[in-house]
């Protein structure tokens, strides 16, 4: 209630959701598709979602218990809501009232949907200006700056040799995996974004660096003899290493290396975990060889989720993540690297010394090379046996170990548990810097004493005391002074993204209201209050806090 489920509660309520999926899981041992605690009580019954609820692929599981607890659809084909379904309504074991119930809900929504007559329908995939705009501003404002030692922005004012290298650096992301994908009419790389903002002001070099492909990929599309894959696995090998000489080469001949890593769409995708978080295809050894030619390095990760940077962050002179940055990516990056644009994007995530640190691991609830795989991933097989076969030993892995996740962290989730545990961090949640400079000063509240109807205004000044105009993302957490029950040490419960020119200062007002720092009290199985005395911590990030103010809630 308090960490998992409230952004799906924002997207029904706030962002008026009309249709919801159920996981391929269980939760507290049911599963997603046939939880009525979820679909019933929970989505309909406390938020009021008058959609429809449509089953993961394949991951329906029984016919009574999936209609009675709220689903609507079954993906794909109809083995279990369709004969069997018709079958229990005869029978008396499903009522009618539960059909009517159900179909009132999809047709609410095909009603909601206002049909496109056939011949002014949109049959290709387009992208108008807007479209290109809005893309680039989402790229540009989510690039995140690690770190800079004072090689960014990028001068051209002497034409300097770039060396880019990696994979990434001309690697589309857009088409995702297997079924995660999004159809895009063009996608701007790295290496095409550079092109494009730099022209002749520099000599741009490229080297792929390495192969973005683990050995024995495709393994689950496709089966293979050993002797196969002893000659796919050599020359995989032989591949590799002339991808790296040509990479130090190249490094050798620039001023700047651009070195553009992280991982891709096939090692973040649907129907498997990653093992572990270092950056795949041995870019750590590439990145030090690299390093040994060539220190001016700037390090680009081009990743959807934590890596280990214990060797890269040392060898950078810079440090970004631009993720899988959609059509305009190419060009937002180039824009951040040359300072036509200031970074403004900031860490969703802790990243921690080392994977040990975070909780699954500390409190021994996942095991260290352990890839999981999913219902999906039996379903992607090459034939229906396999297929079948997959599908029954996901089902019968479901209730023991390794399939079993236990959150025994409980609230302490990300920066929550690093903060309460005093873990040391490698860069904290909410970090990223800009190439200006910001002041805060003048902390204030409107109240000294909140009641749980109030809201909290807390407001301060912010002051770029820079050179650039730049946009920083203003942050305020509580942390709970006395409380009657365990809580984080801190949690964030406002933010602001504000723009500044050099100089000029602005007085910011953050909300947060009363009713969100409620807790969800399992003995009444409601939201519960814990008066006590607060500090309102204002700051750039979870680990750097500039101003703090003390209230009280009563």
């Amino acid at each position: 209630r308090e960490i998992y489920l409230p952004p799906f509660r924002k997207a029904v309520e706030d962002g008026d959701a009309f249709g919801v999926m159920a996981a391929y899981n269980k939760v507290d041992g049911s599963w997603c598709s046939e939880n009525d605690m979820l679909l019933n009580k929970i989505l309909r019954d406390d938020w009021g979602f008058a959609g429809m609820v449509i089953s993961d692929w394949g991951g329906v599981h029984s016919t009574v218990k999936s209609v009675m607890s709220g689903l609507n659809v079954e993906m794909p084909g109809n083995r279990f809501l369709g004969q069997p379904l018709l079958d229990s309504v005869k029978a008396g074991i499903v009522p009618e009232s539960i059909i009517d119930q159900r179909v009132r809900e999809i047709l609410r929504v095909r009603m909601a949907i206002e049909p496109v007559p056939e011949d002014q329908a949109n049959k290709e995939v387009t992208s108008k200006p807007e479209q290109q705009k809005i893309a680039y501003e989402v790229a540009s404002k989510s690039i995140v700056l690690l770190k800079n030692d004072g090689i960014l922005p990028i001068d051209l004012s002497k034409k300097p040799v770039i060396a880019v290298i990696g994979a990434n650096a001309t690697q589309t992301m857009g088409l995702g995996g297997v079924g995660a994908g999004v159809k895009t009419l063009y996608e701007i790389t790295p290496l095409e974004g550079l092109k494009n903002r730099i022209g002749d002001k520099a000599e741009l070099i490229n080297a792929r660096g390495y192969l973005p492909q683990a050995s024995g990929s495709g393994a689950m599309f496709r089966r293979r003899s050993p002797e196969e894959l002893r000659k796919e696995e050599l020359q995989r090998q032989l591949e590799v290493k002339k991808l790296g000489e040509e990479a130090v080469e190249t490094a050798k001949k620039a001023d700047i290396v651009i070195f553009i890593g992280g991982d891709n769409r096939s090692v973040e995708t649907e129907g498997s975990d990653r093992r572990d978080i270092k950056l795949p295809f041995a870019q750590d050894e590439l990145m030090s060889r690299i390093a040994e030619v060539n220190p001016a390095i700037i390090t680009v990760l081009a990743s959807g989720a934590p890596n280990d940077l214990n060797i890269v962050n040392p060898l950078s002179k810079a440090l970004l993540i631009s993720w899988f940055n959609g059509t305009e990516g190419g060009n937002a990056l180039a824009d951040v690297l040359l300072g036509n644009i200031s970074p403004s994007g900031r860490l969703p995530f802790t990243l921690p010394v080392k994977l040990e640190d975070s909780p699954a691991f500390y409190l021994n609830n996942y095991s260290p090379g352990q890839g999981r795989r999913d219902v999906f991933a039996g379903l992607v097989s090459g034939n229906n046996a396999g297929r079948n076969e997959e599908r029954k030993e996901t089902v019968q892995d479901a209730t023991k170990d390794p399939n079993d996740a236990f959150y025994s962290e409980e609230s302490l989730v990300g920066y929550r548990w690093y903060d309460t545990k005093n873990i040391p961090i490698m860069y904290p949640f909410g970090h990223g810097l800009t190439y200006t400079s910001f002041e805060y000063s003048s902390i204030a509240t409107d109240k000294e004493k909140y009641g749980r109807r109030d809201d909290i205004s807390v407001s301060f000044v912010l002051k770029n005391t820079g050179q650039k105009p730049a946009e920083e993302v203003v942050q305020a957490y509580v942390h709970r002074i006395n409380p009657s029950v365990d809580w984080p040490y801190k949690e964030l419960k406002a933010f602001s993204r504000v723009l500044l020119q050099p100089g000029k200062s602005k007085t910011i007002t953050l909300t947060i209201p009363v009713r969100n720092l409620r807790y969800w009290n399992e003995t009444i199985h409601d939201w519960d209050d814990d008066p006590c005395n607060i500090d309102l911590l204002v700051g750039a990030s979870a680990g750097d806090i500039k101003l703090q103010k003390q209230v009280s809630l009563r």
